[in-house]
């Protein structure tokens, strides 16, 4: 803790830590020293010098926002001449300021020039010129527009971009009274900004601001601020939405409050536009003759209840089954959860996690007892050494990756595995670039160095991992077969690169592995992880802060959905189903009899596809996700779900999958809803109601509630979804001491077990959640993939996301925002190949698997390498699972997303 000083600041004496800002402290302590330039987050400029002070000892006026404060400090902060000259320089300002203010943004200038009396012209000494300096305006981006007459050339957008999200697109260019800010070399639209808008948000005049709605928005017009969570990626960034007339038309970060501290992404800033669009389903529809038709909610849910009623009766309880959803609440996943155990009487539900995360966890849950990151988001910040493998971050988790080059700015250190060029590779110290498939002999390479160079933390292995060195002589003797030149011949990563990432990572005082979907989407996918925590283990790099691995999720409730139950293994609270004395006290707390809940392990998403093919699963209640587009071999998937004897779909829009449906519920969007999410970081947090629904679409846990009531069922007599959440905490001891009121300014960190427990920032301090309290080691050898290039299939395809875009896009393409940056499918290619095969950059191109094909346009790129393709899946028109196919990893059942043969013709 830093050493408290005291001073005094107009005769008030204050207490703070020592070094600490002068002119924040005066902030924090109620004196409202004037500034336009200073923002906590960014490094002091003194650029307006408006914070001018006097301190006792100095000469002339000094300005505070460049001062840290030591003991016995004097300051005078107002008095006559200091605020004379406040006003002069504001004046001067003002001259060369257009000061026409359309109500629509937050303008400090002009607040402190109507505190001076400046807003009157005749309390002006200075004329203004703005008009004869010809400012420029940049209208060219998608999401904001500059214009240089409002700036004055305070450096925060610029410090904004540099310092808090890491990107440096923002510059002046010319000089003196002309100079403007520039993005890139010129313009907005030609440079390399994403759209997040921080430079929005910490303007202090409205110079830039964000385009959407603004011809609507009056800031003294507004119903309401809303904080609550965003619906994307799993970072869970804290939003303040503004509602005018019912409509959201702004949206912010929330300053101040963790996991973002404001920061937000492209998506988190101006994605939000889908809450309101037209497409938005608003009334029940029932398939009558090949076509949907409106019905009332009675019509529907009786047809739902006799329809899944029947199937029970006449099949069984296992012929039916659910797919949840990471796209809604805790509360509304908890009482799906609970529906199909309960009414269904089957543990037959899955999601979207099967797809994406699966083998991830698995490994974890068996190395290390919990499948759920060791680490905070903010630590991405501070660790001294970061290991991201096959997590594209800067596009799939920006503002996590913030932090991350946060971390780079003060010399942290970075290393980035991944078949495929992202973003990050710009901030690495290393680059490792695998071969697809290969990642087990590399991570095995990098071990078998850092035992060869002693680079292991014994202590560690002793005291922490099962079998302490007798563990760890078993991975030593299979590893010692991958020495750096096989490993190279393998991988071709030069071995020179493998040896210095070896010795990065293990030397490093603490180091933290950042994993993703790149490792997890394999038939290998478990074995892959396996290899981290291996390399993890033997290095002590875990049980410390700022050590551990961190797979960040892709969508904004992943996490909470299976902590609250979502699977087909376990119970809320990651407790097997086959744990007996679990099963009776939910029981009891369901009050339903013990033998209703089933003890027998359910079907995972692809084998409940297989099942619904083969005709043993007749029936299925889909929330909130698209199997026809995220599901490997679609072809497959289209079949199973035209085989279904009915299917129930609940959701905020009509989908790929609804074609499919018998019944189609319309649902509450994130927006229109109160309830919860779990993060990346095991952090719980609100989210809250800002609009109404649209039509007579209904908030999901009431939709569930109503169908069991229609099936002779009661799931509880819930009166608000707090009720619904003190339940759920009840079913999962590791939410026990979490409840409504306690997170209502900041989220908290599970396991907390008591309402007295702070929450848990970093796990494994002590112990691992394994049976003896000690990790495990899981050797691995390095199999070769059983898919591979060939004559006719030369290619192997690679797939993910991108930035501007979110999974099934149902969301996303439904803002101008983002699709104005890209609303098109492409494939990826490398220059030599196009040549070699005879392609042309941006020519319409024909993608065929074994499985089947699509159509897309070529780019040829050097992010792949040579024989490797990349294709985004968001784009229903070319739907990427055409291409995949269904094999399983055997341990988590995640099929192989990252690794299709594929050839590639000119259409």
């Amino acid at each position: 803790m830093s050493k408290q000083v005291t001073i005094t600041i107009d005769g008030k004496k204050i207490q703070a830590a020592e070094g600490a800002n002068l002119l924040q402290v005066a902030h924090d302590n109620g004196i409202q020293i004037p500034s336009l330039c200073y923002h906590k987050k960014l490094s002091p400029t003194g650029a307006c010098r408006l914070c001018v002070t006097k301190i006792k000892g100095t000469n002339g006026l000094v300005m505070s926002c460049t001062v840290n404060i030591k003991e016995g400090m004097e300051i005078i902060a107002f008095d006559d001449e200091i605020e004379e000259t406040r006003k002069h320089t504001l004046d001067y300002l003002l001259a060369e300021h257009n000061d026409h203010f359309d109500g629509t943004y937050n303008d400090e200038f002009r607040q402190w020039t109507k505190h001076y009396g400046l807003n009157k012209k005749e309390n002006r000494k200075y004329p203004n010129i703005s008009r004869s300096l010809n400012y420029k305006t940049d209208d060219s981006s998608p999401v904001l527009t500059y214009d240089a007459s409002k700036c004055i050339k305070c450096f925060r957008c610029i410090k904004a971009c540099d310092e808090v999200q890491g990107k440096n697109v923002l510059s002046f260019s010319e000089r003196g009274i002309t100079s403007y800010i520039i993005a890139g070399f010129d313009q907005w639209n030609e440079s390399e900004c994403d759209g997040c808008g921080e430079c929005v948000q910490l303007c202090p005049t409205g110079a830039i601001v964000e385009k959407p709605h603004r011809d609507e928005i009056q800031l003294d017009k507004l119903d309401k601020k809303v904080i609550t969570t965003c619906p994307y990626c799993g970072v869970g960034c804290q939003l303040e939405l503004s509602v005018q007339n019912g409509k959201i038309v702004r949206s912010e970060g929330v300053e101040g409050v963790l996991p973002n501290d404001g920061r937000l992404c492209v998506k988190g800033r101006f994605g939000y536009d889908y809450v309101h669009s037209k497409e938005r389903l608003t009334t029940p529809l029932i398939k009558k003759n090949g076509k949907f038709v409106e019905a009332s909610w009675d019509e529907a849910l009786d047809l739902i209840a006799s329809k899944f009623t029947e199937i029970k009766e006449k099949y069984g309880n296992d012929a039916l089954a659910g797919y949840s959803s990471a796209k809604c609440t805790n509360e509304d996943n908890y009482l799906f959860q609970k529906f199909i155990r309960v009414v269904f009487g089957t543990n037959n539900i899955d999601y979207c996690t099967r797809l994406c995360h699966a083998s991830t966890v698995t490994a974890m849950l068996k190395s290390i007892g919990d499948g759920a990151g060791s680490n905070s988001i903010e630590d991405f910040a501070t660790t001294d050494c970061l290991f991201v493998t096959g997590n594209n971050m800067i596009e799939t988790h920006p503002v996590t990756a913030t932090y991350v080059k946060n971390g780079k700015y003060v010399g942290n250190q970075l290393i980035v595995c991944d078949p495929k060029w992202t973003p990050l590779v710009n901030y690495a110290d290393i680059w490792l670039q695998p071969r697809l498939g290969t990642d087990v002999a590399l991570l095995n390479g990098m071990i078998r160095v850092i035992i060869e160079e002693d680079l292991i933390d014994r202590e560690f292995i002793e005291k922490r991992v099962d079998r302490g060195m007798e563990a760890f002589q078993e991975l030593k003797q299979l590893v010692a077969k991958y020495t750096p030149e096989k490993t190279e011949e393998i991988t071709s990563i030069p071995k020179e690169k493998i040896i210095a990432a070896a010795r990065m990572y293990a030397n490093a005082e603490t180091a933290m592995i950042a994993t993703g979907m790149g490792m997890s989407q394999q038939v290998t996918g478990t074995n892959n992880v396996f290899s981290l925590i291996n390399m993890m283990m033997i290095t002590g790099q875990i049980g410390k802060e700022r050590a551990g691995i961190d797979p960040p999720r892709g969508q904004n409730n992943v996490q909470g959905a299976t902590d609250v139950g979502c699977s087909p293994i376990i119970y809320p609270g990651y407790i097997p189903i086959t744990d007996e004395e679990n099963r009776k006290r939910v029981a009891k707390l369901w009050n339903v009899d013990v033998e209703s809940l089933s003890g027998k392990p359910g079907l995972t998403t692809v084998e409940i596809m297989h099942a619904a093919y083969d005709q043993k699963v007749k029936g299925m209640y889909i929330m909130g996700e698209n199997p026809m587009v995220t599901d490997p071999d679609l072809n497959h998937t289209e079949e199973a779900l035209k085989k279904l004897d009915f299917l129930v779909i609940q959701d905020i829009f009509h989908t790929e999958t609804t074609p499919y449906a018998d019944v189609i519920l319309p649902a509450a969007s994130f927006a229109e809803k109160e309830g919860t999410f779990v993060n990346s970081d095991r952090r719980v947090i609100r989210v809250r109601k800002a609009v109404e629904s649209p039509g007579e679409a209904k908030d999901d846990w009431k939709i569930i509630v109503a169908i069991a009531e229609k099936m002779g069922y009661d799931l509880g007599k819930y009166s608000a979804e707090s009720e619904i959440f003190d339940e759920m905490a009840q079913a999962a001891p590791i939410m026990a001491g979490i409840s409504y009121d306690r997170i209502e300014h900041q989220g908290i960190q599970w396991p907390c077990p008591d309402k007295n427990h702070p929450g848990t920032s970093t796990l494994f301090l002590d112990k691992f959640n394994t049976p003896n309290g000690k990790g495990i080691l899981n050797p691995v050898e390095y199999v070769p993939q059983s898919e591979k290039a060939t004559k006719e299939f030369p290619f192997i395809m690679n797939s993910g996301r991108i930035l501007y875009h979110y999974h099934t896009a149902t969301m996303s393409r439904k803002n101008k925002s983002l699709t104005d940056f890209i609303n098109e499918s492409y494939v990826l290619m490398n220059p030599g190949d196009t040549v070699k095969f005879g392609f042309n950059d941006g020519e319409k191109v024909k993608v065929t698997s074994k499985q089947g094909e699509l159509e897309t346009t070529l780019r040829a790129s050097n992010e792949v390498a040579e024989g490797e393709l990349f294709m985004p899946w968001h784009f229903s028109e070319s739907p990427v699972n055409r291409l995949t196919r269904s094999d399983l990893d055997p341990f988590s059942k995640i099929a192989a997303f990252k690794l299709t043969a594929c050839k590639v013709e000119k259409v």
